[in-house]
């Protein structure tokens, strides 16, 4: 009997050792994924920023494009402006002389076709 008490004592410590093994193993496992999560995680956040300073960077080029295409049709629109003011100015200055002719003449000038 004592050497079956003696083989129960020697095999306890090893059972002991095993398990303690077994369950090192398993918590260091189990926190090699929670790390893994993790990174997973962040590469995946990485990715989201980098994608989204791209698109940042499309749209603002695109806001730069349509600024500057802003610019030239403004440019466009404030050059017909003034050509349209030059105009009027244009017809104001013939009306007042074409008032100031009737006022002297009493009509219009007759234009000889003739010639």
């Amino acid at each position: 009997m004592s050497d079956i008490t003696t083989g129960l004592n020697e095999f306890h410590p090893a059972v002991y050792a095993a398990l303690a093994g077994f369950v090192v193993s398993a918590v260091i496992k189990l926190t090699n994924k929670l790390f893994d999560r993790r990174k997973d995680k962040l590469e995946e956040h990485v990715i989201l920023r980098k994608e989204l300073r791209e698109e940042l960077d499309t749209v603002r080029e695109e806001l730069h494009r349509i600024q500057t295409e802003l610019d030239e049709w403004k440019e466009k629109y404030y050059t017909q402006l003034e050509l349209t003011n030059e105009l009027k100015l244009d017809v104001l200055k013939l009306t007042e002389e074409l008032a100031e002719y009737k006022s002297i003449s009493g009509g219009f000038p007759i234009i000889d076709e003739q010639k």
